[in-house]
């Protein structure tokens, strides 16, 4: 939403808009950009509708005022070319504020067809033929779809243009004009209200579908917020066991569809509970921190999995690695854990045995997933038992 946030959303909602124009400049220049895509653009089918009903009231022509069928022909063709051009630019045109002007235009040019031939009409004692205006005038303010200050515009030209053609002509006399310039009126003014109304119901339907919108993304951000903590342990900064046992599934079943290696290393830090006693559990979480740290660094960030396994054991799962490439990472992290020089309270430096084990997947089945880490978590126990500080393999 840019820059646009829920408090302006908000602001603009309770403060109102009775203008049609929003206070905050980026957010009526949105606006605008919403009208024309999902609203204006609309009025297309029923502008194309109106301007064959326009042209087809030619044939009402010929049976109302034959004797002007001539001069209605010719003008109705003339003000049909720029409707046409009106509507082309309107299905392929860019989104400017001409769009509405030459939308008002081909209104009032339509207009001015109706009430020149009103005007000639009345000459030969017909006045109803005036009407038509009415029609333009709902069409301005209906179907048209424009905003309120250009419906209220081509209004009042559509309304001076019969007053000075029929009125100061005096065509008709003054009791029908008045008669038919109040009817006008009555009709713009109802047709303008609405048309405000409806501008005023889409800008509010609009903030409030922003607000909706802006919501869901928080709601959305908090909950991939709170998955994202539920993935991670809160001390290492590594992906828990729930993590593990969920994407450890992918991961193995991408090595199964493409036969692929995959390997599995189990790490435990040596004598970590000796010492956890002699220098206590805090330093013993920094060691965890530590020896996380650099297990991260070490990994293929794109493609690996570490996670903390639980107390001082961490896992690795490494898809697309075989066995060979697997003892040369976990060579790899026993002496970078080994370099880190980190004392032990009861002797010597701080150390991590790991134990290795890799195969292709022949099924996806959970047991077999299981089955290879547990043959890793075999071969770790065979390095601490070979006498810790060391990589071990085993084969599933």
């Amino acid at each position: 939403m840019s820059t646009i946030t829920t408090d302006k959303i908000k602001a603009t909602l309770n403060h109102g808009f009775k203008p049609l124009t929003f206070s905050d400049r980026e957010l009526e220049l949105q606006y605008r950009r919403y009208f024309f895509d999902h609203h204006f653009r609309g009025a297309l089918f029923p502008l194309l509708v109106g301007l064959s009903v326009y042209l087809g009231f030619i044939f009402a022509d010929s049976l109302i005022i034959p004797q002007l069928l001539d001069q209605s022909i010719l003008l109705r063709s003339i003000i049909t070319v720029p409707g046409l051009f009106f509507l082309i630019f309107l299905r392929w045109g860019p989104a400017t504020h001409w769009q509405y002007i030459l939308a008002s235009i081909t209104l009032c040019l339509i207009n001015l067809s109706i009430v020149l031939l009103g005007y000639w009409a009345a000459k030969q004692g017909q006045h109803y033929y005036q009407s038509g205006t009415l029609l333009a005038i709902m069409l301005g303010c209906t179907l048209a779809r424009l905003p309120f200050r250009y419906a209220l515009s081509s209004t009042v030209v559509m309304i001076l243009s019969y007053a000075l053609v029929i009125g100061m002509t005096k065509a008709s006399p003054a009791d029908i004009f008045m008669n038919n310039l109040f009817i006008c009126l009555g009709v713009a003014f109802f047709g303008l209200v609405g048309n405000y109304q409806i501008n005023h119901g889409l800008r509010q339907t609009y903030l409030q579908s922003l607000l909706l919108n802006a919501e869901k993304e928080s709601l959305n951000q908090e909950k991939q917020r709170f998955e994202h903590i539920s993935h991670i342990d809160q001390l290492t900064g590594l992906y828990n066991r729930r993590y593990l046992d969920e994407h450890y599934k992918i991961l193995w079943q991408q090595a199964h569809q493409e036969a692929k290696d995959i390997s599995v290393l189990m790490i435990d830090i040596d004598r970590f509970k000796e010492f956890n006693d002699l220098a206590g559990h805090h330093k013993g979480d920094e060691i965890l921190i530590a020896v996380a740290q650099t297990l991260k660094e070490s990994i293929r960030a794109s493609s690996d999995l570490l996670a903390r396994f639980g107390g001082e054991e961490f896992i690795i799962v490494c898809p697309q690695m075989n066995q060979s490439n697997a003892l040369s990472l976990g060579e790899k992290l026993r002496q970078q854990v080994y370099s880190l020089a980190i004392a032990h309270p009861a002797g010597g430096v701080l150390s991590i045995s790991v134990g290795i084990a890799s195969s292709i997947p022949k099924s996806t089945e959970r047991r077999e997933q299981e089955h290879l880490q547990k043959v890793a978590d075999q071969a770790l126990y065979q390095a601490k038992q070979k006498g810790r500080n060391r990589v071990e393999s085993a084969l599933p």
